[in-house]
């Protein structure tokens, strides 16, 4: 130990750096609380592990291997230095296996050091990273059955060049996904999360057992995906990545550049059809020489880069560049010049060209789940069958030893998966069945051994077969967004394919009838029908015109191209967020979720302890006893598989998530959904929600005799202009109206958003004012009105308008205006079907009393139901007050019933963070969408019911799953503690019990050829 603390002693005169790195000081304490040998710890750098006999007064190695030395000094790249990576063996059981490990590593060619820590099953190997590599080091363990995975790769962490250089920044992390084949139950979470999180680099799993789906959050400079599914691979789980989130980062950045490359030649032919034209021009020199000058002289250089002509076929060959020159133009050049030429094969033909040298995108390659059992698993069931007819006769006994064939064609798979487990130090339901079958063999009773493989080895796959359905359907949502783009070439004006992805903000696209749209964007060119079920869920295509908004993921169904210029990327379209919050759902877990895990915990060793102390204590009593009671634990341990609790929770959730998403509702996680079935309260914000936010200014006054009707509408429009409000797109469109523009000839200022109240701004340096009443009987305003006038606004005001008014410095109010907006058609029966639900409704705005109460009534709202005339703060108090109500309401052995939030706009963000839980409107502002737990992607209320209804059923189903699980298990250990249960009838009632959760959860997917309404599932409901 004195040894090891000398090796990391530093001169007094120097501050502590590495040896032969540089290395953070903060690095150094850790040496004190890694459980190596002192002696590798001193012919080593204490830091980073480089291999090394002693060090000069300035830190600095000193190798007496002047090669050694050479190779620790070498420059960054890691490939001629030592290094030290760090493995996890699993097969490491005691301290006898170093001297294994040994003999194993230290013979490798270019290892230099092997220090081993059997407690911790970890192995730490100094080698030069030229001369072998970590993932070679690993082979090797692995190939004398080590079960050694990669920690830490020495040859990833890069070398300074110098000792003043600082390192790189490694804080690029990301989401990568995978699709884990060996996932049977939620009771591999444990195990996947005891891989992965070790792992250096990774910060968080999540695990979705129902669409084996797993989602590492990761730093992808220190472990990449790849690296995450070796590592579960060679525990046999059957990953393959799904995205890369490396991969998925320099997408995004590319997508910000150019999206057609410049860079490209193609090869174009064409065939000479009159010698004596070609002759006539050359002026001289043969054929190919004349069309060089004339095509060189014609265009660019850059633009061609090889020409030739063959003299017998009489054809020429022209390699062009087709972003900046097309075949075409090539040849119409050549024909002008009298050349009689024609096109024989065009490289730039249908815009292929781009994508045969760019990277094919398989991120989003989906494979939809398929039904399969195995022949092993087949010739098992039929040698139990076939020894279940002992039962029948007594002659017929000796078809019991038709069991045992049955057990040696099932169990393998089991007892693999059981050693790895066993291996890990976890015990899973592998290892339970595993006991039970060698249990009930040892007892000779083949037939139930027999009936424990089989049916344990069918319930994978016929578990795998009632989940399909929802697979698929996430599937299906993944598989929305576009692979292919026809970008219009600004140079050429041909079209030009390219991946989605590759398209960059600002491209014009050309969208065929039955394409997809590749991004959001706006119509330049063309009037055709849109399909948007795949966001919205409504199979009604909606018309599009030039102006008109569209989003990537939708199809052109109508007979007219589209040409659209797109306002984002691919990975930023709305089909893409959809995806996103689709993903982000399926990885979130719930409090009832890890609640069931966690029961599942205590519950499932204490079963399994008292199911062994059956198999042995009995024995003490006799023989005979000691069989009943062998036979009584084999059962339990059969009952205490945890299966069918753990997954009666998730798969209700994927089955709800995907029916909601399938019907335009994105849901973002599983408690989501259960604090939708609990909602008791409900407040409505107006604008954008209970109405559709578009609105038309009715009426405009002039008030005073100081301004013209164009002046103050243009003071009106120039204020409004750069607010983002429907209000205020509303009144530029009104002077538009009026043919009054934004004037260009007034200085703007100081623009500021009043919230609640209105704008102000300085223009020409007198200070305007725009707002509603509130504004200006703060500003001593209002009462300076006159009365006439007042009377007016009043008038408005009542008949359910919104109005304001505009003032100008030094002159007073100027105008006044109404701004109505127009109720959804859908919000009058929402809001009613809603309160027949027992929910309380609310509506919560910033409009004056009289116009809030208009509304409120044509919806179906009482007077103490509104509440009008509130700034941000007050809709944040209003929440606060309803939640803090639910909680006094609370029962002690009740949930507490929740409060939603439905908005819109950013001024609902507060709000919706502090509901329990919030709905943002798909069409509203990006941060209502990403504070919410639920956005309805286009708006529509009947969709805000169907989800209630469906949290509703969620709920219900899960309380249903939860209970006949538990009461399955119950019943079965009765039986077996009154001596009338049977292994074979307990794996059944097992197998049975969780595909009867299963089954039960996917009935809240809505049938594959039912294409129901709203209205049908909310009357299912």
């Amino acid at each position: 130990q004195q040894q090891q603390y000398n090796a990391i002693a530093l001169p007094s005169s120097t501050t502590p750096k590495c040896f032969g790195c540089q290395c953070s000081d903060l690095d150094l304490p850790s040496l004190l609380f890694e459980a190596e040998s002192g002696r590798v710890n001193a012919a080593r750098c204490p830091i980073c592990g480089m291999a090394r006999h002693g060090y000069g007064t300035e830190g600095v190695c000193q190798s007496r291997d002047s090669k050694s030395c050479a190779a620790s000094k070498a420059a960054g790249d890691g490939s001629s230095r030592i290094v030290r990576s760090q493995f996890y063996a699993d097969a490491i059981c005691c301290a006898s296996e170093i001297s294994a490990i040994n003999d194993i590593v230290k013979p490798i060619k270019g290892v230099a050091t092997v220090a081993v820590n059997p407690t911790t099953k970890t192995v730490y190997v100094d080698h030069h990273a030229s001369v072998v590599s970590a993932n070679e080091i690993a082979g090797m363990l692995n190939e004398e059955r080590f079960g050694a995975r990669i920690v830490k790769d020495g040859a990833r962490v890069p070398l300074l060049s110098s000792l003043n250089k600082q390192p790189r920044s490694t804080t690029r992390t990301g989401r990568s996904h995978f699709y884990v084949q060996a996932i049977c139950c939620a009771s591999e979470i444990q195990a996947i999360n005891g891989i992965i999180k070790p792992l250096e680099g990774v910060s968080d799993v999540s695990v979705n057992p129902t669409t084996k789906a797993v989602y590492v959050d990761h730093n992808f400079d220190v472990v990449s995906a790849k690296d995450i599914c070796d590592a579960l691979n060679l525990e046999a789980f059957g990953a393959r990545v799904t995205k890369d989130a490396e991969l998925q980062a320099e997408k995004e950045q590319q997508s910000s550049q150019t999206s057609i490359p410049t860079n490209i030649f193609v090869k174009s032919t064409f065939r000479t059809l009159d010698d004596v034209g070609m002759m006539s021009v050359g002026g001289g020199g043969n054929d190919e020489d004349a069309i060089k000058a004339c095509l060189l002289e014609v265009f660019s250089k850059e633009h061609i880069k090889h020409i030739a002509l063959d003299e017998h076929s009489k054809m020429l060959s022209v390699d062009h560049n087709p972003y900046y020159l097309t075949a075409s133009g090539i040849s119409n050049a050549l024909n002008d010049l009298k050349y009689n030429i024609s096109i024989v094969s065009d490289g730039g033909a249908n815009g292929l060209w781009a994508l045969s040298l760019m990277e094919e995108d398989d991120q989003d390659n989906v494979q939809h789940a398929r039904f399969s059992v195995s022949m092993t698993v087949i010739l098992s069931g039929v040698f139990w069958m076939v020894s279940m007819l002992s039962y029948v006769s007594p002659r017929l006994e000796f078809l019991t030893w038709a069991g045992l064939f049955s057990v040696v064609l099932g169990l393998p798979h089991i007892a693999i998966k059981a050693y790895r487990t066993f291996r890990r130090c976890h015990f899973d339901v592998n290892c339970m069945m595993l006991l039970a079958t060698v249990g009930a063999v040892a007892l000779q009773e083949f037939t139930e051994a027999a009936a424990v493989t089989f049916l344990f080895s069918i319930s994978e796959p016929l578990e795998s077969r009632a989940t399909i359905r929802a697979n698929n359907a996430l599937s299906a949502i993944v598989s929305l967004r576009p692979e292919r783009a026809r970008v219009i070439n600004p140079v050429t004006k041909d079209v030009v394919v390219l991946h989605a992805s590759a398209v960059a903000v600002g491209t014009i696209v050309s969208v065929r009838t039955g394409d997809k749209i590749p991004c959001d964007g706006v119509v330049m060119e063309g009037k055709s029908t849109v399909d948007e079920s795949s966001l919205t869920g409504e199979s009604k295509p909606v018309t599009k015109s030039p102006g008109a908004q569209v989003s990537g993921g939708t199809i052109n169904t109508g007979g007219t191209r589209l040409l659209i210029k797109t306002t984002s990327t691919s990975n930023d379209s709305a089909v893409s967020r959809l995806i996103r919050l689709v993903e982000k759902a399926q990885s979130n877990r719930s409090a009832t979720e890890i609640l069931v895990d966690s029961f599942a915990k205590i519950y499932t060793p204490i079963v399994v302890l008292a199911a062994l102390f059956m198999c042995t204590v009995p024995w003490l009593l006799g023989p005979e006893i000691g069989r009943l009671w062998t036979m009584n634990g084999l059962i339990t341990i059969i009952i205490a598989c945890p299966c069918a609790l753990i997954i009666s929770t998730p798969v209700t959730y994927v089955a709800g998530l995907a029916a909601l998403a399938q019907k335009g509702v994105i849901v973002k996680g599983g408690q989501h959904l259960e604090s939708l079935g609990r909602v008791s309260n409900i407040a409505f914000d107006k604008t954008g929600t209970l109405s559709e936010g578009c609105f038309q200014m009715l009426h405009f006054k002039v008030i005073g005799d100081n301004r013209e009707r164009k002046e103050v509408l243009e003071y009106l429009a120039l204020m409004e202009e750069p607010a983002s409000h429907p209000l205020s797109d509303a009144i530029v469109k009104g002077a538009a109206n009026e043919q009054v523009s934004v004037p260009r000839n007034l200085q703007l200022k100081d623009h500021t958003i009043l919230l609640g109240e209105g704008i102000t701004a300085k223009v020409d340096g007198k200070t305007v004012h725009v707002g509603n009443k509130r504004l200006f009987e703060r500003l001593g305003l209002h009462d300076q009105l006159p009365k006439d006038d007042a009377v007016l606004v009043d008038e408005w005001t009542k008949s359910g308008g919104i109005t304001g008014f505009i003032a100008i410095e030094g002159e007073g109010i100027v105008g006044s205006y109404c701004v109505a907006d127009k109720i959804r058609d859908e919000a009058k029966s929402a809001v009613k079907e809603l309160k027949e639900m027992g929910i309380t409704i609310t509506m919560l705005t910033g409009d004056q009393r009289p116009a809030a109460m208009e509304i409120g009534i044509q919806i179906g709202l009482d007077n103490a139901d509104i509440q009008s005339e509130l700034l941000p703060e007050d809709k944040l108090n209003a929440i606060g007050g309803l939640v803090e109500m639910t909680l006094e309401q609370k029962k002690c052995w009740g949930a507490k019933r929740a409060v939603m939030m439905c908005g819109d706009g950013e001024n609902d963000a507060p709000a919706l963070a502090l509901a329990d839980v919030s709905v943002a409107m798909g069409e509203g502002a990006a941060l209502a969408m990403e504070t919410s737990d639920v956005t309805l992607m286009d708006s529509n209320l009947n969709k805000l019911v169907y989800t209630v209804c469906m949290g509703q059923r969620v709920l219900r189903t899960i309380i249903e799953n939860v209970t006949f699980a538990v009461l399955v298990k119950a019943v079965v250990l009765w039986y077996t503690l009154d001596g009338k249960a049977s292994l074979w009838g307990a794996i059944v009632s097992d197998v049975g019990a969780m595909l009867v959760v299963t089954l039960n959860g996917m009935k809240l997917l809505p049938k594959s050829s039912q294409k129901a309404e709203t209205n049908d599932v909310l009357e299912e409901a």
